[in-house]
């Protein structure tokens, strides 16, 4: 079933069955945490993965090898020992393997048999072999609104939501030159085996961009800027509160302003994609999910920080009221079939070139 033009896959309305090899002695209550994102649905969760998913004892049997935690934060030289075993003996049985690397930076292992899933990098520095997962998240509609959902129709001016960390002070640059000099701190020292970046100050440029499209009065702007990530919530209330602050100033607007943070990706345009809205993304020299299969285009605005003003007033100009319901409406769908955890690693596993 194609979903539209704009999504060149099929989802699977048939059983796809991979034969995966793992260790297993690594698949712990501890290490759920940090586990491959495909195993908490196969290991932990067990549900519908499995009519997808197997896992064989013996490696030659299996179509590919998993390497069960994150690669990115190995507590101790003995997770550095597994994965160089894992990686040898895959090696040897001519197999290749899938590894993780979490968290906001990542790392690429650069091995031709090694297929790294990661949340971000920068495109023209990662390789054929790294693949970049959604931030994977739940229907955040329906478990928050209680009414059916429903897609906006095209306003005269185009209307842009924000809620989020957007501050432009001289202290909030210094706080995150702070947390930037740990984080470089612990790569240094070896703690911390992801890639490196440059600083990045994502709360004080957000500010500074969310301004410009306020001073605008070809759109209509929805902005709440908060000091704090959820505003400094503290307790379940609060938490609640805030969640549906966020989501409700999604709903409410046709586009929402999207920018990276510490790591070169936002989960805010999964977010927005999840809530059946237009993300307006600030390009940061991305790369998107399954960009070969995806004509990402049709379900964003992709702009610069030159250009984003101007990018989002032709996009709404350029496209019919029926057409903008249609992308709404595609945006929900493909987060809920196609960027959703197993149909994502499903689409995966169809790729030749990563098995």
């Amino acid at each position: 079933m194609i979903l539209s033009e704009g999504i060149n896959l099929i989802l699977y309305t048939f059983v796809l069955m991979l034969n995966f090899y793992t260790d297993i002695s690594l698949i712990t209550p501890e290490n759920r945490k940090r586990i491959f994102p495909l195993f908490l649905d196969v290991f932990y969760l067990k549900n519908h993965a499995l009519e997808h998913f197997q896992n064989v004892e013996i490696i030659e049997k299996a179509q590919i090898c998993i390497y069960p935690i994150d690669i990115s934060y190995p507590k101790n030289t003995y997770e550095t020992e597994k994965l160089n075993q894992f990686l040898a003996k895959a090696k040897m049985a001519d197999k290749k393997v899938w590894v993780y690397s979490g968290g906001d930076f990542g790392k690429t292992i650069t091995l031709e048999n090694v297929i790294t899933f990661r949340l971000g990098g920068f495109a023209t520095k990662l390789d054929k072999n790294t693949q970049i997962m959604p931030s994977f998240i739940n229907d955040v509609y329906a478990s928050n609104f209680s009414t059916e959902w429903k897609p906006i129709s095209k306003p005269e001016k185009p209307t842009i939501g924000f809620v989020g960390n957007a501050d432009g002070s001289l202290i909030k640059r210094m706080k995150e030159l702070l947390i930037f000099g740990k984080q470089s701190f612990k790569k240094i020292l070896g703690k911390d085996k992801t890639d490196f970046q440059a600083f990045f100050p994502s709360s004080r440029i957000r500010f500074s961009l969310l301004n410009e499209l306020e001073k605008d009065s070809r759109m209509v702007s929805n902005f709440i800027y908060r000091k704090k990530y959820r505003a400094g919530a503290k307790n379940d209330y609060d938490r609640k509160q805030t969640t549906i602050e966020f989501l409700e100033n999604i709903n409410d607007n046709l586009y929402t302003f999207c920018l990276r943070g510490s790591g070169n990706f936002s989960v805010r345009f999964y977010e927005t994609l999840m809530m059946g809205r237009i993300p307006l993304l600030i390009n940061t020299n991305v790369r998107l999910p399954l960009d070969e299969k995806i004509d990402w285009k049709k379900h964003c605005v992709l702009a610069t920080k030159n250009d984003f003003i101007e990018k989002l007033l032709v996009y709404h100009q350029n496209h019919t009221n029926d057409e903008i319901i249609a992308i709404q409406k595609n945006n929900r769908v493909l987060a809920k079939q196609i960027l959703e955890r197993i149909a994502y690693f499903v689409e995966v596993s169809k790729n030749k070139n990563l098995i």
